[in-house]
């Protein structure tokens, strides 16, 4: 699709959302640039593979009353998030585009999902609240898994190998603990988005490399 087609509508379905709440203010353009280079590059069904990660990923959020995110995601977060599935696309894998957008998903899932069980454990503190960061549940950890699985059917459309995409999104996920356990709680210039950004990446990275074995 043209971009001067393609951003325009994801602008206007970022402006959507934000007005809906799953955006905070002046969020929109963020949202607008992912969105934008799916549609342009991976055309529908990328854009959808998209939307299916917002709505689930905020439906999710919605259930969690004590999510921080309820108020809708940053710029910041929308890029942690999107961008490194929308560079995938541009440059020509969707394998990469659908490992990241599944460990977004996985992470997210986990995270508020997780937050709502009834205990947790953490590699350095031992058993600790549910929803700490870095803290693993089974409740977590059962939605981690279930959110990598969501991308297995646009796996299929892409015809990409769908374990690779779960695969890839189940390492992400824990590779987002594993850096807020060794990394993010010893630094605090390390904010949760790098870790998001990190995690997305290799998520991508490994559902890529594990498509072409």
């Amino acid at each position: 699709m043209a971009p001067w087609i393609a951003f325009p509508i994801a602008l206007v379905v970022s402006l959507i959302a934000e007005r809906l709440g799953g955006l905070r203010p002046r969020a929109a353009w963020a949202a607008a640039i992912i969105g934008g280079l799916s549609l342009w590059k991976g055309g529908v069904f990328a854009a959808l593979a998209v939307v299916f990660f917002v709505a689930v990923a905020s439906l999710a959020t919605r259930m969690n009353q004590t999510s921080e995110d309820r108020q809708g995601r940053s710029p910041r977060q929308v890029l942690a998030n999107g961008l490194p599935a929308a560079l995938g696309i541009v440059l020509g894998s969707p394998a990469f585009f659908l490992g990241a957008l599944a460990t977004a998903l996985a992470d997210t899932l986990a995270t508020e999902m997780g937050a709502r069980a009834p205990r947790a454990w953490h590699p350095v503190r031992g058993r600790v609240p549910s929803g700490t960061s870095g803290a693993i549940s089974p409740v977590g950890t059962a939605a981690l898994v279930l959110g990598a699985l969501g991308f297995w059917p646009w796996a299929a459309m892409f015809q990409v190998s769908p374990l690779a995409v779960v695969l890839g999104g189940v390492a992400g996920a824990f590779v987002d603990t594993a850096v807020g356990v060794l990394v993010e709680d010893r630094f605090p210039w390390w904010g949760n988005n790098l870790t998001n950004l990190l995690a997305t990446s290799a998520g991508g990275l490994l559902a890529a490399v594990l498509s072409m074995s």
